[in-house]
């Protein structure tokens, strides 16, 4: 028998050779085990409280076929238990549980270890991904391919209606030109000395996009790097590993079209617009991200980042992130600016009245359906992975629907903002990072729904952090897909006012 402190047997259970220690639970839909990351503190019968202050830790391991007399392990899992006055092995079938009263006692804390040989040596993280359903997951698919495709003809249609039609009539009369099917004439192409226009905080507009693009890096690279099986989901800090190497490596693309739009902006110091690059967006999450780890920490959880993380956290943003973002920027501001097709006149034109279905929100809250019902599925099983503590995920699918969510987000933004433009509204910047970051809104609005609705958590500590939490991650994906909302309607808006005729 090994008696330990609780302090103990949470830093022994938490990892073992990279492996995090889990419970095994079975049921009656699937043959096989799933297993669910750590242990269950106690349990509850009818009126009383019981405390599992015995573990058992049960360790896989296979031989080495490479290296005679080695082992690898494969397995590690954990078997919680309850019994009275520390004792490690049951003395009968029928034994008491150590109970929790209102008194103040002392608990005797116990694990055992066995090892256990297994045959097989497959994957050793794929035990624990609980595979989804295959049906509701293809259909979804199909239905997120079909939608994508739709979207794309769409917009085929529209380069085909404006690029193609204003070369094919470049050499016909003015008078013929003018008039000649007058309804596409009025829109779009009345605007052409306006849709350029410096935006509204435009300054602001600049460190977001930087902000975003090094999100794009991250988001495409996780998603190479999953496919190429570089990580694994299960894996204990892969992911933030990862997520933190790739989002310094998108610092320097960060600085540099910050500050090449910037300078479309005609902005006077791009020094300051890469420290606002730096600092003006993460700052934020930083704050929410303390808040969350404070009230963690008031918990005494495990989940607050402790001082050292937090040292390494503000030495890699100000050391290593806000530099490349300064190299990137000095780049970006020595290269020319990017000339528009048209000029801007100095009085900007008036915008027609608009109607409630062409209104700013309308068009935001419509833009975000898409991409949602795209991704809902996997957003769905993220969420119940969460609270069930089971990581229910298919990688192949997590990279099909990922795609998919990037392609339909700039699909729609590129549809939505030629309508808009349509109805003579040369205000797109801002909208379409807007349009964007719509689908980040419905995800948000979701797992509110869920919280409420489906999981257990009780307190209002608790459902602070959840909040917060659900926040940042959703925060993160909408500058993704703002970001790449705005650079395809950049690039459409480019191409189809570069063949307008403008005498």
């Amino acid at each position: 028998m090994l008696v330990g402190s609780p302090q103990f047997l949470a830093l022994f259970f938490r990892e073992l050779d990279g492996l995090p220690g889990a419970t095994v639970s079975y049921t009656n839909e699937a043959p096989e085990h799933n297993y669910r990351i750590g242990f269950p503190l106690g349990f509850r019968k009818g009126d009383r409280t019981f405390i599992n202050n015995h573990v058992t830790f049960q360790i896989l391991y296979t031989t080495d076929k490479d290296q005679p007399g080695k082992y690898d392990i494969v397995g590690f899992e954990v078997y919680p238990d309850s019994i009275t006055e520390g004792e490690c092995l049951k003395k009968s079938v029928e034994y008491e549980y150590q109970q929790v009263t209102g008194r103040r006692a002392q608990v005797s804390f116990t694990y055992s270890v066995r090892w256990k040989q297994v045959k097989e040596n497959n994957l050793r993280w794929e035990a624990y991904l609980t595979k989804p359903n295959p049906d509701r997951h293809f259909s979804a698919l199909v239905n997120g391919i079909v939608i994508v495709l739709i979207v794309s003809a769409l917009i085929g249609l529209i380069l085909l209606k404006t690029i193609h039609k204003d070369t094919s009539n470049g050499g016909e009369d003015k008078d013929v030109k003018a008039y000649d099917d007058i309804d596409e004439f009025v829109g779009w192409k009345l605007i052409n000395r306006d849709v350029f226009r410096r935006p509204i905080y435009g300054g602001l507009l600049t460190p977001v996009m930087g902000t975003g693009i090094q999100l794009l890096v991250v988001a495409v690279g996780l998603i190479v790097c999953l496919q190429l099986d570089w990580y694994h989901p299960a894996q204990p800090g892969s992911l933030t590993r990862w997520f933190t190497f790739l989002f310094t490596l998108g610092s320097i693309p960060a600085g540099y079209w910050s500050a090449k739009v910037y300078k479309v902006f005609r902005g006077k110091s791009w020094m300051l617009n890469s420290l606002l690059t730096s600092f003006v967006v993460p700052s934020i999450f930083v704050i929410i991200l303390f808040i969350t780890s404070t009230l963690n920490w008031s918990l005494q959880s495990s989940l607050a980042i402790s001082f050292f993380g937090w040292t390494s956290l503000v030495s890699i943003w100000l050391f290593i992130l806000a530099p490349l973002t300064l190299i990137g920027a000095y780049f970006g501001e020595k290269t020319e600016r990017i000339e528009h097709p048209s000029r801007t006149t100095q009085i900007p034109r008036m915008i027609p009245k608009k109607r409630w279905y062409q209104a700013d929100v309308a068009r935001v809250l419509l833009g975000g359906i898409v991409p949602f019902a795209v991704v809902f599925l996997n957003w769905h099983e993220f969420l119940n992975s969460a609270a069930k503590g089971e990581l229910v995920l298919s990688i192949n699918y997590t990279i099909w629907a990922s795609s998919l969510l990037l392609i339909a987000t700039a699909e729609m933004t590129v549809v939505l903002i030629f309508l808009q433009l349509c109805n003579e509204d040369y205000h797109w910047w801002w909208q379409s990072m807007l349009i964007g970051a719509s689908p980040a809104f419905y995800m948000f609005v979701y797992g509110i729904f869920y919280y409420l609705r489906k999981t257990s958590i009780q307190g209002l500590v608790g459902g602070i952090i959840y909040v917060a939490n659900l926040l940042i991650g959703c925060g993160l994906i909408g500058l993704c897909t703002g970001t790449l909302g705005f650079g395809s309607s950049y690039i459409i808006i480019r191409k189809i006012y570069s063949t307008v005729k403008v005498d």
